[in-house]
């Protein structure tokens, strides 16, 4: 009796039962067996649900452990590589390939599409015919199943004469192609050693992973080209950096150049002037900073634009920076009817903030009050009051005037860059149309704001508020950078906060030692006696040379204070030791005093020598004479490193039209270190912008040298100084050459203080 297996009115099957008696099954029967296949169908059922979900698990495992790996990776490479391993792993597969579609141009210019192969698992051996396949080769089954977007089955590779193994020993090959919106992104190829390997579920399987390993390589695509274009642009920005630091130094160096030169001029150091000359050299002193001005304004937008500007922040009294800028201001408005006041509440507290950056802000707010207004009055007024949305105690700061005012119209263009109110006033009155953005952005960037009030014809208040504590969101302040005090045209020379980053600068104070140390060169020992009771009452400490041969190594090694010698010697070699100590770096500014018999006075004295005094001589001769030698080795010696000449010329005027100072130059960082080491100066005047040897690795040489590392050094540069070169200048003191123009007197003050420090 034969029984149907019933699934849902589907026949998957029969109960067959037989027996050798006939007519053996009952009705009875029959409804047993009935229940029997309905039980049976129920179990066969169950049984393909179970392995259609084992199925659906592994595949959902392969699909799982494949995408997962690929998506955990780091960049494309080991994404494919991780695809090709775990497809080669979870498949039992000989070798898996994955190739990518890249463009290119022929000889010709024409483009074509190579597919690469870019992941391989399954051998190491190099791949040549494989590797590289032309989307447009026409015997390649791979590029067919590329073009077409169509999966292909290979049974037997033997067989298929337009697909070459990746490996030897391949019998069965799948290719799938791997697209995305009809695009295509990549190419797998499965081979195994055993023929017809894979079937349509293979297909399937592949097919469903294809749409995820498409994503994950675009993903991967997408990321590796975003992190190229920001790498582009992180190169860009660090381009544009230094194109702005380069043109910073390039411009402002002749600018420093032309403004020095014609102050000095102008003060008739280089002979008298007449009155037209005077005015045509006023005129380009004035024009010269004017020029260094907008320069500054454009480089500081630029900065504030890209992100750039840095503020060193701390605590500062707001009415010293108010007593400044009014006294800047008052210079401004001396030839018109113009009064300044100041009204200060009493009480007020300490600011947070930039102080220079604030003192610009204000200077600028006065500057174009003094500018806009004829005849009346600028008020400078601060007081306390409370944020409007957190109540925090602020200062604000007023700056009003009786000025021409602002219209209505043109508030909306107040703060944008490069724009002005109104053109005529351009033409009038001159600027960039950045010194209000440029504050406005400032003050913001201290956590503060700006407002404007205006009246046509009646005048303007511009106010400022600045915070009396650290303001969250607002700029954190530097502690490794410049102190604002005293930065701007001032010539005050910087002290830079302490930090113990990148350069050892040794100990900031310089001890001038108070040595006094007499070499004396005499071959006669009674002369020697005569000269000791001498020099021993005026506190010299005595060394001497009684032979030539000993007074070159001791006059170089000792450096004393002063040398005293004869110059009879044997075969004329007094001459000689007299001639090798003035033609040397190391020797040439010690004071040689001859004391001798030779009637060649002159000729000692062209030869360099300081004093000669003839024999016989009285005690009280030789006592004046080393005096007065010894107060010409008490003069300081100066050395300027620096590759611009006009640089070193401008310092070099500022230095001698002070005071008596021996100064020296040096054209690069390395011609530099080696005059420091041979004349070993008093102070170092140092330019950071150099080419070849810069001006942080000559800090660093002279500070890794115990010989030269108490030596002061005072750095100066025409560009402003970036929070990284801050932290190398750490205990270092720094001046920028456009102050030593403007304020020379201050300059010199600060070089004598370097020199004079502790002494």
């Amino acid at each position: 009796m034969a029984i149907p297996l019933l699934l849902k009115g589907r026949v998957v099957g029969a109960l067959d039962v037989q027996s050798n008696m006939p007519n053996a099954f009952k009705d009875d029967d029959v409804a047993v067996l009935t229940t029997l296949a309905n039980q049976i169908v129920v179990a066969i059922d169950n049984a393909r649900l179970y392995e259609d979900a084992q199925q659906r698990a592994s595949e959902m495992s392969f699909l799982f452990s494949t995408t997962s790996a690929a998506a955990a990776a780091s960049n494309l490479e080991e994404a494919l590589e991780s695809i090709a391993h775990e497809l080669r792993s979870s498949m039992d597969a000989l070798s898996v390939t994955i190739y990518l579609p890249e463009a290119y141009l022929d000889g010709k210019g024409n483009p074509f599409t190579l597919l690469r192969a870019a992941a391989l698992s399954g051998t190491d051996q190099p791949m040549t015919e494989v590797s590289e396949i032309r989307l447009d080769a026409q015997s390649s089954l791979i590029a067919t199943a590329a073009n077409y977007r169509y999966p292909v089955l290979i049974g037997d590779i033997a067989t298929e004469p337009n697909y070459l193994p990746v490996i030897d020993g391949a019998q069965s090959a799948a290719i799938v192609p791997l697209t995305a919106a009809g695009q295509l992104v990549g190419l797998i190829t499965m081979e195994s050693a055993a023929p017809n390997a894979y079937d349509d579920d293979t297909l399937t399987l592949l097919l469903t992973l294809s749409g995820s390993l498409s994503a994950i390589i675009q993903n991967q695509q997408l990321l590796e080209q975003v992190q190229k274009t920001n790498q582009q642009l992180l190169e860009l920005d660090q381009l544009k950096s230094q194109f702005l630091a380069n043109m910073s130094h390039e411009l402002r160096t002749p600018l420093n150049s032309i403004i020095g030169f014609s102050r000095v001029i102008l003060k008739g150091i280089d002979g008298p002037l007449t009155e037209m000359q005077e005015q045509d050299l006023t005129t380009i002193y004035n024009s010269g900073q004017h020029l260094l001005n907008l320069i500054n304004d454009i480089l500081d937008q630029a900065k504030i634009a890209a992100g750039k500007m840095d503020l060193q922040s701390d605590f500062f009294e707001i009415k010293g920076v108010i007593d400044a800028v009014r006294s800047i201001g008052i210079g401004l408005v001396k030839d018109k009817p113009i009064d300044i006041f100041v009204e200060l509440a009493p009480g007020l507290p300490q600011v947070y903030g930039d102080e220079f950056r604030t003192r610009q802000i204000l200077l600028n707010l006065v500057s174009n009050a003094a500018k806009f207004t004829r005849e009346g009055s600028i008020n400078i007024a601060a007081y306390v009051e409370a944020h409007p949305e957190t109540g925090a105690p602020m200062v604000r700061v007023d700056v009003t005037d009786t000025g021409i005012g602002i219209a209505e119209k043109d508030m909306s263009v107040l703060f944008e860059a490069f724009r002005q109110v109104d053109s005529s006033l351009t033409r009038t009155q001159g600027g960039t149309g950045l010194g209000l953005p440029i504050a406005k952005s400032l003050i913001e960037m201290q956590g503060g704001q700006m407002y404007v009030r205006s009246q046509v014809n009646v005048g303007s208040t511009f106010s400022i508020t600045l915070p009396t504590q650290p303001v969250e969101g607002a700029q954190k302040p530097d502690t490794g950078s410049l102190n604002s005090k005293d930065m701007e045209n001032t010539g005050e020379i910087e002290p830079i906060a302490t930090t113990r980053d990148t350069i050892e600068t040794g100990p900031l104070r310089f001890v001038r030692p108070i040595k006094r140390q007499l070499l004396l060169i005499e071959d006669d020992p009674d002369m020697v006696d005569q000269f000791r009771r001498v020099l021993q009452r005026e506190g010299f400490e005595i060394y001497t040379a009684s032979i030539p041969l000993e007074a070159k190594p001791m006059a170089s090694g000792l450096h004393p204070t002063i040398i005293l010698m004869d110059v009879n010697f044997a075969e004329g070699a007094g001459w000689e030791i007299l001639e090798w100590l003035k033609s040397r770096d190391d020797t040439r500014d010690i004071p040689v005093v001859i004391v001798s018999l030779t009637d060649e006075a002159q000729r000692v004295m062209e030869m360099g020598a300081f004093r000669f005094v003839r024999r016989p001589f009285t005690p009280e001769q030789i006592a004046e004479a080393v005096r007065e030698a010894e107060m010409e080795s008490r003069i300081s010696r100066i050395l300027i490193i620096d590759d611009h000449d006009e640089s070193v010329r401008i310092l070099q005027n500022a230095l001698q039209e002070s005071g008596t100072y021996r100064v020296y130059s040096a054209h690069n960082g390395a011609e530099g270190i080696a005059q420091v080491a041979r004349r070993r100066p008093d102070l170092v005047i140092l330019d950071l912008r150099m080419p070849e040897m810069d001006g942080f690795q000559v800090i660093r040489e002279l500070r890794n040298n115990p010989e030269t590392a108490t030596i002061p050094i005072l750095v100066v540069t025409a560009d402003t100084l970036d929070p990284s070169e801050r932290d190398q200048l750490s205990n270092l003191e720094v001046i920028y050459k456009q102050d030593i123009s403007l304020q020379a007197r201050r300059f010199i003050e600060g070089v004598r203080t370097r020199l004079n420090r502790d002494n």
